[in-house]
């Protein structure tokens, strides 16, 4: 017999209960009252409403919280199942990623659960659970680089095994890992910069469906693909003014280094060092070095060089300043439908969502909030961490909010809600001061 998740499909609406999440109509909700695909019942007026609207709904039972309720398909009752949402986890979110930040976190020797309504780990579990194996790749990768300048033979097996390890942590929890990507920052742009560009790349890849040994695949060519820049003058990759027209053709020569590098791999997947050829082209032809454009182009380089240019602008360069996630989406936006085509910068944003994480946010009661954890199912109801009090003085003792859930705001009138986004430095602060102390 069929677990009852599986079997379950199809509900009358007089069969809602509070609690349930209703994930399709039958009819379209364009033209309903609703604005989002998907509804989770906090309220009798809905059932009433979708009563006038509709027969029959799907509820999905991974994202229906705490209720008791009868199971349905073709109108024959399957049985009567209990379903839990994601259980609160015990760890304090910012003790973590302090803790990660100073090295003294115990790290767990078990892989962390996975939820089998989220389909998720826990956020503060997993950040402590993968950052080793973060550490490792940055070891890894710093003796790959040394290597490289001493003309030493290299061996990628143990890094490309530890991005297995990272990819394994993405599809428990995609968000864990990008947070370990802001907490292991170091003094080294290359090692930061690759790492986020494979983190970012896996994190995408698994998004858009791609197989898992393609996303693997993709997270050694993160790593690798700006390798050849190595061999290139310090002077030309610090420089802060605009390069020469000399200095720009000797920079784009490390993408043949780099595959000059890889060519010396024994056993490595020809798809890697196909994609590092490919990655700083771009589809109207304004790339190099081939000048490739359109189609000759691929899915997996378009990627590559869409992440690399993304993971560029978030961090700090000696030629331009740092944007935020939301500043930087905005710029990747104007390069839409010209440098890159238009359905990877819009899959790109649906990736990172409404309100990424580490984006500051003001909520209805005049508080300021960073967010911590997306909801895939609900954009506009993240999980944040309130850093600011409804007077704009620092909250001493910051505190996590599940949006998801829908706590009511201290007057007891409405429940906590985003009002709108913020600036990153909002109020003259940063939120990164408060996990990156």
């Amino acid at each position: 017999m069929q677990p009852i998740e599986k079997r379950m499909k199809i509900i009358p609406v007089h069969a809602l209960k509070l609690g349930m999440f209703v994930s399709e109509l039958d009819r379209p909700w364009l033209g309903t009252p609703f604005p989002l695909q998907g509804l989770l019942i906090s309220a009798p007026w809905q059932i009433e409403l979708l009563t006038e609207l509709c027969y029959t709904v799907k509820v999905d039972p991974r994202h229906s919280q705490g209720i008791y309720y009868e199971a349905f398909d073709d109108g024959k009752i399957l049985g009567t199942q209990r379903y839990y949402a994601s259980p609160h986890t015990r760890l304090n979110f910012l003790e973590v990623l302090r803790r990660i930040r100073e090295d003294t976190a115990e790290r767990p020797k078990y892989l962390p659960r996975v939820h089998p309504q989220t389909q998720c780990s826990a956020l503060e579990e997993e950040i402590l659970y993968s950052a080793r194996f973060i550490d490792d790749i940055r070891c890894t990768l710093k003796q790959v680089f040394d290597s490289v300048q001493t003309g030493e033979p290299l061996d990628l097996t143990h890094l490309t095994r530890q991005v297995r390890h990272v990819a394994e942590g993405i599809s428990r929890n995609s968000e864990a890992i990008l947070w370990l990507t802001y907490l292991k920052i170091t003094d080294n742009y290359s090692y930061d910069h690759a790492l986020d560009v494979s983190v970012r790349l896996m994190v995408f890849a698994r998004f858009l469906g791609l197989p898992k040994s393609e996303v693997e695949q993709l997270g050694v060519v993160g790593l690798m693909q700006d390798i050849g820049k190595v061999q290139l003058p310090p002077e030309l990759l610090c420089k802060a003014e605009s390069l020469s027209e000399e200095e720009y053709r000797l920079l784009q020569t490390h993408v043949d280094s780099s595959l000059d590098i890889l060519a010396r791999q024994k056993e490595l997947d020809p798809f890697i060092p196909g994609i590092v050829a490919r990655h700083h082209e771009r589809i109207d032809g304004s790339g190099y070095p081939r000048r490739l454009a359109g189609e000759a182009l691929g899915l997996s380089a378009e990627m590559a060089g869409f992440i690399d240019t993304y993971c560029a602008i978030i961090r700090k360069r000696p030629y331009a300043i740092t944007l935020s996630t939301q500043k930087a989406i905005a710029e990747l936006v104007v390069m839409r439908g010209n440098r890159f085509r238009a359905t990877i910068v819009d899959q790109f944003i649906q990736c990172m969502g409404i309100y990424p994480i580490g984006s500051l946010v003001e909520l209805n009661t005049d508080e300021v909030a960073v967010v911590i954890q997306q909801n895939q199912v609900r954009r506009l109801r993240p999980r944040v961490l309130v850093i600011m009090n409804p007077d704009k003085t620092i909250e001493r003792y910051p505190r996590s909010i599940d949006l998801l859930m829908e706590p009511l705001s201290p007057s007891g009138e409405e429940p906590y809600q985003i009002r709108r986004a913020l600036p990153e430095d909002a109020y003259g602060i940063n939120p990164r001061d408060f996990y990156l102390v």
